[in-house]
C-alpha cells in the first residue's frame, strides 16, 4: 500500500509542475507520504495513557521519539494524572478529548486452550451453540464436522464467561450480518475494558471471546496459548475460514469506511465493500470482520508539540512497534494524520529536478 502511495506522490509531483495559480488541496494520503520522509520535531514531554495491551510498545516508541527527536519526549501518564494523549477504545479517563482520529484495529476472537490441537475452525453456527450452551463436548459432530471430519479434542467444553462489551459487540454484529440471526450468548457476561489479570489461567477445554489485543498479550506468559479460531463462511470456497490475525483483520481494515466530524474521524465498517489486496497480491485476504477501531485522542487545547507526538505515533514505522493491535489501513491512517497536524508544517510537493 505505501508503494502505492509513493508512486502516487511522484505522480502528483510531476502534475505539480503544470499548476499555476490554482493549486488544488494535498490528498490526505500523498501527505502521508511525504510525511515519512522526514520527522517533524517540537521540543517538549507530552504525557499518554495507554491500554495494558500496549505496555510492550511504549519504551520502543519512547526511545524512537527521542532518538529521532531531541528534546521531544513521550513519558507515561501516572494514575489519575491528566493526560495530553490517550489511546484506547472507551471513554478517554482524565482526557478532555477535543480530537479523537482511529490509530489502530481491534477484534473480537473466538479463543480456545486446547493442547490436542493446532488449529481450530468454527462455523458461525457452531460458536452460537458454544456460547449459548447448546454444544457443550469438544467431539460434538458439528465441530468436527467444521474441521474437515477432524475430531479437535475431548471432554466438555468449558466457556470462560467473562468477555469485552465491544469484542462482543463486533463478533455480533458480523453473525447477524452473516445469518440475520441475533448473536444470543447468554453464558457471557460482558464488561468495559477487559484485562489479562481478569482471564486468571485459561483452563485446558476452555473456550472464551477476547478481544485480539487482550489474546496477545495473554498469550506472552500463558503456558498454554490458546488457539484464535477461524470463522467458516463457506467450506467448499474457503475451508480453512477467516482469520483472526494480521492479514484477515487487516483486510476487513480495508472494508472502513470513515467519516470527518469537525476534528474527529470515526469509522464503520462497509460488510459488503470488496477488500483491497495487500501490496503485491490480487487476491485479498477473507476479511475476519469482527473488527473494531482503537483511538487516538488529543486532550484540552493541543500544543505543537502534543500534535508532533501524536504525527510521529501515526507514522509508518511508529506503527510498526504495535504487535498486540493490527496497524491501521493506510488510507484511514493518512486521514488521522491529517486531522492531528492541524498548525503544524504541512509538506511540500517539489517539482523533479531536470
Amino acid at each position: 500500500m505505501f508503494a502505492r502511495i509513493a508512486r502516487l506522490v511522484a505522480v502528483v509531483s510531476v502534475a505539480s509542475v503544470a499548476l499555476t495559480a490554482c493549486t488544488p488541496p494535498m490528498p490526505p494520503e500523498v501527505k502521508a507520504a511525504l510525511l515519512e520522509q522526514t520527522y517533524t520535531c517540537v521540543e517538549g514531554s507530552v504525557s499518554i495513557q495507554t491500554p495494558e495491551t500496549m505496555a510492550g510498545a511504549i519504551p520502543t516508541l519512547q526511545g524512537a521519539i527521542s532518538g529521532n527527536c531531541a528534546g521531544m519526549n513521550l513519558v507515561p501518564a501516572a494514575a489519575g494524572q491528566t493526560s495530553d494523549l490517550f489511546i484506547g477504545t472507551g471513554k478517554p479517563a482524565d482526557c478532555d478529548a477535543t480530537t479523537t482520529v482511529p490509530y489502530a484495529l481491534d477484534a473480537g476472537v473466538v479463543t480456545a486452550t486446547l493442547s490436542t490441537a493446532s488449529g481450530l475452525i468454527l462455523s458461525p453456527a457452531t460458536i452460537a451453540g458454544i456460547f449459548d450452551g447448546s454444544i457443550n463436548n469438544w467431539d460434538d459432530k458439528k465441530i468436527s464436522a467444521d474441521n474437515g471430519g477432524v475430531v479437535v479434542g475431548s471432554g466438555p467444553i468449558t466457556v470462560v464467561p467473562v468477555t469485552d462489551k465491544l469484542a462482543l459487540a463486533a463478533f455480533a454484529g458480523w453473525y447477524q450480518k452473516l445469518t440475520g440471526k441475533k448473536f444470543a450468548a447468554p453464558l457471557l457476561k460482558p464488561q468495559s475494558g477487559l484485562a489479562v489479570a481478569d482471564l486468571g489461567t485459561l483452563p485446558e477445554g476452555s473456550v472464551a471471546l477476547l478481544p485480539y489485543s487482550v489474546l496477545n498479550t495473554y498469550a506472552v506468559t500463558a503456558m498454554t496459548i490458546p488457539i484464535a479460531a477461524s470463522v467458516l463462511l463457506d467450506a467448499k470456497t474457503n475451508p480453512t475460514g477467516s482469520m483472526p490475525d494480521l492479514s484477515g483483520v487487516g483486510s476487513a481494515g480495508t472494508q472502513l469506511v470513515y467519516k470527518k466530524t469537525g476534528t474527529n474521524v470515526s469509522l464503520s465498517l462497509n460488510y459488503d465493500a470488496k477488500p483491497i489486496p495487500p501490496q503485491g497480491s490480487d487476491v485479498a485476504p477473507a476479511p475476519y470482520q469482527a473488527v473494531y477501531p482503537v483511538n487516538l485522542s488529543l486532550c484540552g487545547k493541543p500544543t505543537k508539540v502534543i500534535r508532533a507526538v501524536a504525527r510521529y505515533l501515526l507514522r509508518q514505522d511508529a506503527q510498526g512497534a504495535l504487535t498486540t493491535f493490527v496497524p491501521a489501513p493506510e488510507l484511514i491512517r493518512a486521514e488521522s494524520l491529517d486531522v492531528v497536524s492541524v498548525g503544524l508544517p504541512q509538506p511540500k510537493l517539489t517539482a523533479p529536478a531536470n
